[in-house]
């Protein structure tokens, strides 16, 4: 659309709800998701995703001669030998140039696709609920990635990993049900260098079971519920983020 009028420039069809050879699911077809990258780095690019808990299919665009020219497709289950791929998507995606080459990656959960159009790495952990992109970690070079895992793990539900590779720098030891929902990361506490992480568990009755707060550094802070942490807020011009608990701003 034409941002100063509304008015229609292009259009294409979304990316179909069928998908040859699988049995037809709503809720697992109809996960829809997009984004804007700098795939060349120097002009935006429109991300369309399909999928989120099986297969995911990717669509990247750009605008040119009053049309949406299609760059390239992906799909989850065409990269060759890596499985791993499927089931991997988050609740949102993020662009980012992660490599340093100057141009965005597409983080869209617990796996990246490179800027043309190949799968790039995947930690295969499984659906995060949530993810943070950035310079979590100062005392690491290049961007962090920080997940909440929702399925079930024996490990590393919380964990951060380094954004070029997918290397695991530092993970939750210890067992959980369904991490999620409650996540947090940002710099709220001055006593540690770089942006805290919090996420939370659900029990089977999907009511609160436990809380970590770990440093950029994997360092536990607290393992006490920390509810009110799911809104980070730059509030009193200082470079500390608040936060907003009900009618309440904070500090840690």
């Amino acid at each position: 659309f034409d941002g100063a009028t509304g008015k229609e420039l292009a259009r294409d069809p979304w990316l179909s709800r069928e998908i040859p050879g699988e049995k037809y699911n709503y809720n697992l077809s109809s996960r829809n998701q997009i984004c804007i990258a700098y795939l060349d780095g120097k002009t935006p690019s429109l991300i369309v995703n399909r999928g989120t808990y099986t297969t995911i299919r990717l669509v990247a665009y750009q605008f040119h001669n009053k049309k949406l020219e299609k760059q390239w497709t992906w799909d989850s289950r065409e990269e060759a030998g890596r499985g791993r791929y499927n089931s991997q998507g988050a609740h949102i995606m993020h662009a980012a140039d992660i490599d340093g080459d100057g141009r965005d990656e597409v983080i869209y959960g617990s796996a990246v696709v490179d800027d043309n159009g190949n799968g790039l790495w995947t930690t295969g952990f499984g659906h995060p609920d949530f993810c943070f992109v950035g310079d979590i970690d100062p005392k690491h070079p290049g961007l962090e990635i920080f997940y909440g895992i929702e399925p079930r793990r024996a490990d590393n539900a919380l964990c951060l990993v380094d954004a070029k590779t997918g290397t695991l720098l530092w993970g939750l030891k210890e067992a959980t049900n369904h991490v999620g929902t409650n996540g947090m990361c940002a710099d709220i506490d001055a006593r540690y260098p770089g942006s805290e992480c919090h996420a939370a568990d659900i029990d089977r009755e999907r009511k609160f079971a436990k809380g970590w707060l770990f440093s950029a550094q994997g360092e536990l802070l607290s393992d006490k519920r920390q509810s009110n942490m799911a809104q980070p807020v730059y509030w009193d011009a200082d470079p500390q983020r608040e936060l907003v608990h009900g009618t309440k701003i904070q500090d840690f």
